[in-house]
């Protein structure tokens, strides 16, 4: 193991392994902040948002839940079991206020159990993929930080350490095109092919992690509340802007996407790209990428692809999660100086 990968390793067991979920979820969303940074040095400044940069936002968005500030759905499942639960007792309270102080604590232990649940759920599921998909993107970073060019075989050896075979089956294809497609986007020297390649790559990602992150997401929304949760609950920040999974997306000052993602050149882009939209959705639209359902799959890749691709150069996407004070603390908790990843943002950036 290099040093540089000996380094990155530590950095992540530290913020894996921290024992307080709320510590926890601050380190690992600054490793993922650290990641974006060195992954854009190799690919090159240029190439748009990666994978990481947008794990920071929604490990962020993590945090939320898990320092217990709001739980997705919590309010409006304690609410309508509150409903439930009184009219079942109605008939046979003496008092209309018996009913409802019964009903009141009932709720109250059905929202204690659903936050600890989803506390618990969401923090492992967040610990799951940076400790995964992280660890491959140190390795790609350390493999790949002195000259991408050179030694044309070490994108194959990189490729052979990880497993065939799809997700679902324990296997990682997904990722084995993703990192292929960074290599790739490393290598390009066409703004719009590198822009697609990162995309590409990003989605594959992407597509890998939620995969994987299934049983945890649909764990952490109670059953009979998921449509509701999502319609109304499950607005979140990417750098300024305020957004709703349950909410179609804007066209950023008029475009759907920027003009090198506006049109998909690439056959494997293309395929990735419909395979993960809804069925008979114009294909350079943002109408119907609001999600329904967020614990189901599909429904949720739906969404991504759309908020990748139509934010992949937006500079908010870029911003540090936390105050420079917090960074610089986060950063000596994991053991990582400024060299394993640059203070300086995407050179689009000013």
């Amino acid at each position: 193991m290099s040093v540089e990968l000996e380094r990155w390793r530590s950095a992540l067991d530290a913020a894996v392994g921290c024992p307080e979920p709320a510590r926890a979820n601050l380190l690992i969303t600054q490793a993922h902040y650290e990641l974006s940074l060195a992954l854009a040095e190799v690919l090159g400044t240029d190439a748009g948002a990666n994978f990481h940069t947008w794990a920071v936002w929604g490990s962020r968005e993590a945090g939320t839940t898990i320092s217990q500030r709001d739980v997705p759905g919590l309010r409006l499942g304690a609410a309508v079991a509150a409903g439930t639960v009184a009219l079942a007792l109605m008939p046979l309270a003496d008092l209309p206020l018996a009913g409802a102080v019964v009903s009141a604590t009932l709720a109250y232990g059905i929202a204690a159990r659903e936050l600890r649940e989803a506390t618990g759920r969401i923090s492992a599921g967040n610990r799951l993929v940076l400790d995964e998909i992280g660890g491959e993107t140190a390795r790609f970073v350390a493999t790949f930080s002195d000259d991408i060019a050179s030694e044309p075989t070490r994108i194959d050896d990189f490729r052979a350490a990880l497993r065939p075979g799809p997700t679902h089956r324990g296997g990682q294809q997904l990722l084995r095109q993703a990192f292929t497609n960074y290599h790739g986007a490393a290598l390009a020297q066409d703004a719009a092919v590198k822009h697609e390649l990162t995309f590409l790559a990003n989605c594959q990602a992407v597509w890998h992690e939620h995969i994987r992150l299934q049983p945890y997401i649909a764990g952490a929304m109670p059953r009979p509340f998921r449509q509701g949760i999502t319609r109304r609950l499950l607005d979140f920040r990417v750098g300024p802007e305020p957004l709703h999974v349950g909410r179609d997306l804007d066209a950023i000052a008029g475009r759907c996407y920027p003009s090198t993602l506006s049109t998909l050149a690439g056959p494997e882009t293309v395929a990735v790209v419909e395979q993960l939209r809804r069925p008979a959705r114009a294909p350079a639209s943002l109408v119907a990428s609001g999600a329904a359902n967020w614990a189901d799959l599909a429904d949720r890749m739906n969404y991504i692809v759309d908020l990748f691709r139509s934010r992949h150069l937006e500079a908010g996407v870029f911003e540090a999660p936390y105050s420079p004070a917090e960074t610089e603390q986060l950063r000596a908790e994991l053991g990582l100086s400024r060299t394993e990843g640059s203070a300086r943002g995407p050179s689009w950036i000013s």
